[in-house]
């Protein structure tokens, strides 16, 4: 039931509130009939549950407005009605100011008074509601408390978070602080083996293993991420080396004991701090520690001190090595290029520390493929979508040895398509060159330069590729259009010897005739009687 206490100094109106109103039905008891607001007082400091106070403002020793004042410092949670005998605005609005819950005039109407004692009643029950799951989610407050302290800066975590350290209870006065990021590399595998529920149920059991296995640290709070814990740890009564030390070695074993189970766990150790409003600063050496991992992919355990990369315009790839690639790429010597990926992985991991600075190297690689790819005017659709998509998930390579693998492959696909590609060039080259010459045969200027000229090759280059794509030299291909044309002439046309040598491409009667005994064994007017007496 609802505990009401009355406090007026007048003993009738006092008695007028207690007999006047049905409190058994309001779910209600009197428990407290005080006639000054010192006694009141005494009776909450006794018991200091959530009363509605009835009071008068008007008494002697201690005023309304004073006694609840005093009221809400001993409780906060207590409503009051406040009564006076006099229509003064100031009082009605000191008292709700001061947080009392109404102001109400005398002469009392009781049926009045019985609506805002229902409306207290509403008003604490949906308070009361609230407080439980208030209390309900204190876990949930701590969690994004640790959130916000290590992701707002200093100034700000402590302007927005100091006030909650004694509402949360929370004892943070250590010496030293940082923060550990444990992070399950196979976390998506588990995932897809145990199905969403089990796999909780296995970051749970993670939980548990931590607090268990880091019993030597004064506090530790592990907070749960997607795939993996956020620890915020606390420590005193040592050095700042002797902490690193002890953490150190606490999660390393904590790290091998994850992976014989099947969790393979790596570790960000973050830097040493001794403000807790500075974790801000472990946190991101923690984060700036995993991406080391990138670089040495067979270590767990990275500490943020030896995750110091190296200042960017110091150390930049130069322009040189990047055209060697593509001189490489041009000769499509796969074994050599081989060789340079090897060596750009190298110097990446010698010389980068952080992926940020690393993916700067790998983008500007990847533009000067795609120049490459843009220079040749080839049908590269294919690896261009490969770079672009790479282009946007970079973050999905866990390695450089990984990054430069696919860099290689990449580079390997090229090759093999430049051959493609090549080959098609060729072989449209080599047809071009033939509908040219069946065309211009008959013309006795018709030579190696012009048809190079004509296909925009270099003459030496032309009359190689061609020998090697058709098996024949371009003059014996020349050569063998203008006999097959004279044949048909020969035996189709009553054309003297000179008009067909001229039809011919020949500039003279003599060098026809040559030409075609050397190709058929035999001499033009000697084809021509052998075809007519055939017919």
């Amino acid at each position: 039931m609802r505990k009401i206490m009355i406090v007026d100094d007048n003993y009738l109106s006092a008695e007028g509130i207690e007999k006047n109103i049905d409190w058994e039905v309001l779910n209600a008891e009197i428990v407290h009939i005080c006639y000054n607001g010192t006694s009141a007082i005494d009776a909450m400091k006794k018991e200091p549950v959530d009363y509605l106070i009835i009071s008068d403002i008007e008494m002697p020793d201690l005023d309304g407005i004073s006694m609840s004042r005093q009221a809400l410092d001993i409780n906060p949670m207590v409503k009051i009605i406040l009564i006076s005998a006099y229509d003064k605005f100031e009082y009605a609005r000191r008292a709700l100011l001061l947080g009392a819950l109404d102001y109400i005039e005398k002469p009392l109407d009781y049926a009045y008074l019985i609506q805002k004692v229902k409306n207290a009643f509403a008003l604490m029950e949906r308070e009361q509601k609230n407080l439980q799951l208030l209390k309900q989610s204190r876990p949930l407050l701590i969690e994004k408390f640790f959130r916000d302290i290590t992701h707002r800066s200093r100034q700000e975590a402590s302007y927005r978070l100091k006030p909650y350290l004694n509402y949360l209870n929370l004892k943070l006065d250590y010496d030293f602080y940082n923060v550990v990021i444990l992070e399950l590399e196979n976390a998506q595998s588990l995932r897809d083996s145990y199905g969403i529920e089990k796999f909780q149920m296995e970051l749970l059991n993670l939980r548990d293993l931590i607090t268990e296995q880091t019993s030597e640290l004064n506090y530790i709070y592990p907070l749960q991420d997607i795939d993996g814990y956020l620890c915020v740890i606390g420590q005193s009564g040592c050095q700042s080396g002797n902490f690193r030390q002890l953490t150190y070695k606490i999660i390393s074993a904590l790290v091998d004991n994850c992976n014989s189970q099947g969790l393979v766990l790596n570790a960000g150790i973050g830097a040493i701090v001794q403000d807790l409003w500075d974790l801000n600063r472990s946190y991101e050496s923690a984060v700036h520690a995993l991406d080391y991992r990138f670089f040495f992919p067979h270590q767990n355990v990275f500490d943020g001190r030896e995750a110091l990369g190296h200042d960017l315009s110091a150390t930049d790839f130069s322009d040189s090595r990047e055209e060697e690639l593509i001189r490489l790429l041009c000769k499509k010597d796969v074994s050599a290029i081989d060789s340079w990926f090897q060596d750009f992985s190298r110097w990446l991991t010698e010389n980068f520390r952080t992926k940020s600075f690393t993916f700067i190297q790998i983008y500007s690689l990847l533009g000067r493929i795609l120049k490459f790819f843009y220079e040749l005017n080839l049908d590269t659709h294919d690896l261009e979508a490969k770079i672009l998509y790479v282009y946007n998930h970079l973050e999905e390579f866990h390695t450089t040895e990984e990054l430069c693998g696919w860099l290689n492959e990449l580079c390997r696909l090229l090759c093999r398509k430049l051959d493609s590609s090549l080959n098609d060039y060729h072989q449209k080259l080599c047809e071009s060159v033939t509908s040219y010459i069946d065309e211009n045969y008959a013309s006795n200027t018709l030579c190696l330069n012009d048809i190079a000229s004509e296909a925009n090759v270099s003459p030496a280059y032309l009359s190689a590729l061609f020998k090697k794509k058709q098996g024949v030299s371009i003059s014996d291909y020349i050569t063998t259009q203008r006999i097959n044309a004279a044949c048909r002439y020969l035996t189709a046309t009553n054309m003297t010897l000179k008009e067909i040598s001229m039809k011919c491409g020949y500039a003279n009667q003599y060098y026809f005739s040559t030409s075609f005994k050397k190709k058929m064994n035999v001499t033009p007017s000697a084809y021509r009687d052998t075809q007519t007496s055939k017919s």
